[in-house]
């Protein structure tokens, strides 16, 4: 199997590592790292993160709720969305 390989201008990266994952693929970098997506991924990854504001966004309008009540029902939330219950 082919190895990842760095070079002047790049990574390079195998192909059947990618198989499988759609025609397209999203890549974003970051200081520290390189995310590489399937629209599918990032649809969910998004529809997570509005789910996650709109929780946000409602605690701060309860005043029952504490920060680590909100905290804990974002957490439970992606626990929820990666499947483990």
């Amino acid at each position: 199997m082919s190895t990842v390989r760095t070079t002047k201008s790049g990574l390079v990266i195998p192909s059947a590592w990618l198989k499988g994952w759609g025609n397209t693929v999203s890549v974003r970098r970051s200081a520290d790292v390189v995310i590489i997506e399937s629209p599918a991924r990032e649809a969910a990854r998004k529809r997570l993160v509005r789910m996650v504001r709109k929780l946000r966004t409602g605690g701060r309008n309860l005043p029952l709720l504490t920060p680590g009540d909100i905290a804990a029902e974002v957490n439970a939330v992606r626990r929820q969305r990666a499947g483990r219950n």
